[in-house]
Parts: C-alpha cells; sequence; structure tokens
C-alpha cells in the first residue's frame, strides 16, 4: 500500500518532468563553475545556495502539478479512467493538503533565496506561482495561450541562472555560456508547445465533455496537426540561421533537425490517442538529445 501510495506521489508531481527542468539548470551551473576553474576566475558560486534553489523551483514545478491534478480530475477520469491519480490512489483531501504543504515550503525557501542568493527571485517566484495557477484555472482550456503559457514558464527556468551567476556570468563574459544559457531556454520553448498540442489532441475526449476550448477541439485534429507541423519547421529553420552563424553547433542541430523530421513522419501517421502520447514523449526525447548534444558542441568546440 505504501509503495503505491509512494508511487502515485511521483506521478502527481511528474518526476520525470521535474527532472527535465533540474537538469538544465544543473547543467549550467556546473559549465559556468568549469569555465570559471579553467580560466582561473574565482566565483561565488555556492553549492550550498545552489541546491536550496533548486529544491524550491522543485516545489513550484510540484505545487504546479498538484494543483493542475486537483482542478483536472474530473478531466482525468474520461481521459485516464484506469490511470488517474486523485479520487483513485490519492485522496482529493490529501492533494490539497500537499499543495497546502509545497506552497508553505516554497515561501520558507523563498525568503531565504530572496534574503542571501537574489531579491529578485520575490517577484520570480510569485511571478511563476500565480501564472501557474492561472493556466490551471483558466489558460488551459483555452486554445493557444494555455501552450504558450506552460512552455514560457518551463523555459524561463534556465534563465534563472542569469541571477543566481550574474557576477560569475559578467566576469567570464564568454560567448558560448551566454548563446548556451539563451539555448537551454529557447530549444525547450519551442518544443513544448508542439508537445502540448499534441497531448490537447489525445486529451479532445475529456476536453470536450468538460467544455474546454483547446486548439484541436476548435480547429479541428487536422488544423492543429498543421500547427504542430509549423512549430518544428520554425525549429529547424531557426537552426539553420544558428548553424550559418556558430558553425560549432552543426553536429548537434543535425540530429536534432533528423529526429524533427522523423518526428513529422511519426505525427502524421497518427490517429489514435497513444499515437499522440508516443508523439509527445518522443519530442521529450529530441529535447533530451538536443540539450546534450548542445552542451558537448559548447564544452569541446
Amino acid at each position: 500500500m505504501f509503495i503505491e501510495t509512494l508511487k502515485s506521489f511521483f506521478k502527481l508531481v511528474r518526476w520525470f518532468h521535474e527532472l527535465l527542468a533540474i537538469l538544465p539548470f544543473a547543467g549550467l551551473y556546473l559549465i559556468i563553475d568549469y569555465y570559471a576553474q579553467k580560466s582561473g576566475h574565482t566565483c561565488d558560486l555556492s553549492g550550498v545556495n545552489f541546491f536550496i534553489l533548486c529544491i524550491c523551483v522543485q516545489l513550484l514545478i510540484a505545487a504546479g502539478c498538484i494543483h493542475n491534478d486537483i482542478m483536472d480530475r474530473h478531466i482525468d477520469k474520461i481521459n485516464k479512467p484506469s490511470t488517474h491519480i486523485i479520487g483513485r490512489t490519492i485522496s482529493l483531501t490529501n492533494a490539497k493538503r500537499l499543495f497546502a504543504a509545497a506552497t508553505i515550503f516554497i515561501i520558507v525557501f523563498s525568503v531565504y533565496i530572496s534574503c542571501y542568493m537574489f531579491k529578485e527571485w520575490t517577484f520570480i517566484c510569485a511571478g511563476v506561482y500565480l501564472l501557474s495557477i492561472l493556466y490551471n484555472l483558466y489558460l488551459k482550456k483555452s486554445p493557444l495561450f494555455g501552450n504558450i503559457l506552460i512552455a514560457l514558464l518551463s523555459s524561463f527556468i534556465p534563465l534563472v541562472i542569469l541571477f543566481f551567476a550574474k557576477d560569475c556570468i559578467e566576469v567570464l563574459n564568454n560567448e558560448k555560456i551566454n548563446l548556451l544559457i539563451y539555448l537551454y531556454s529557447i530549444f525547450p520553448f519551442l518544443i513544448i508547445i508542439p508537445r502540448e498540442l499534441s497531448l490537447d489532441i489525445s486529451d479532445m475526449e475529456g476536453d470536450k465533455a468538460c467544455g474546454c476550448k483547446t486548439l484541436p477541439i476548435i480547429i479541428g485534429v487536422r488544423k492543429a496537426k498543421l500547427t504542430v507541423v509549423l512549430f518544428i519547421l520554425l525549429i529547424i529553420i531557426s537552426s539553420l540561421f544558428l548553424i550559418n552563424k556558430y558553425t560549432y553547433l552543426l553536429s548537434a542541430f543535425s540530429l536534432v533537425d533528423i529526429l524533427l523530421i522523423y518526428y513529422l513522419l511519426k505525427l502524421k501517421k497518427s490517429d489514435k490517442r497513444i499515437d499522440y502520447i508516443r508523439a509527445g514523449r518522443f519530442l521529450w526525447f529530441i529535447m533530451i538529445i538536443g540539450i546534450i548534444g548542445f552542451t558537448l558542441s559548447t564544452i569541446y568546440s
């Protein structure tokens, strides 16, 4: 019983999404520290403080995920009758308690971060928390606005390093590091939007039943898939411009573009709910490959 509850908890807080969000953030910290030591600069990059910041970021994500499942519990019963969490393996009351606990810990950690690391965190944390609530309450049910917001919130996480390691980044003044920070943000942003759209297609039945107005419901599956294609093509076209200016990224972007073309072929053949879910997972895989590729190209170029 305990094991099943623990598994449900990790599913509730989207442990894989948490991992995907924090790995690029941690990667940037290690890369900046590596370049600082390599160049002989002394930077204040406290490992303890960074760990506390990571915990607070994870709690923000967890709170958003828990609140999302609380709000979507009726939709999930339709879309995921045998795998939904709230009301099946975790009660609504306990889910609300977990959300309240996460919120309290976010406040506690945020006070420390704002006082001892960077004061901008107060506004960043409050903004992210409130926007995630707004997404769960209203924008998730709207066409495209919710997809763009969730992509913005996710892609903003790596940019927090600009505040945490501000002095070190300024001292290093390394163009490759600066580009990598923005690649870690912009690339996931462009990946997450089509991924969320593909999930909207897979969840149409439950969304319709609960009065949602997502893009696939409004314009239909065919046009929604075309929108996904346009976002993927935007990534590929953008990569060509970046390769032309930063040739050391050629290998990484070439692999990403090949995988994106393969994804488009998979998407074209998709017609069942599970097909769109698998297509969304494949985009996660592409995102991971891209981040690893950008990192290796930056370090070894």
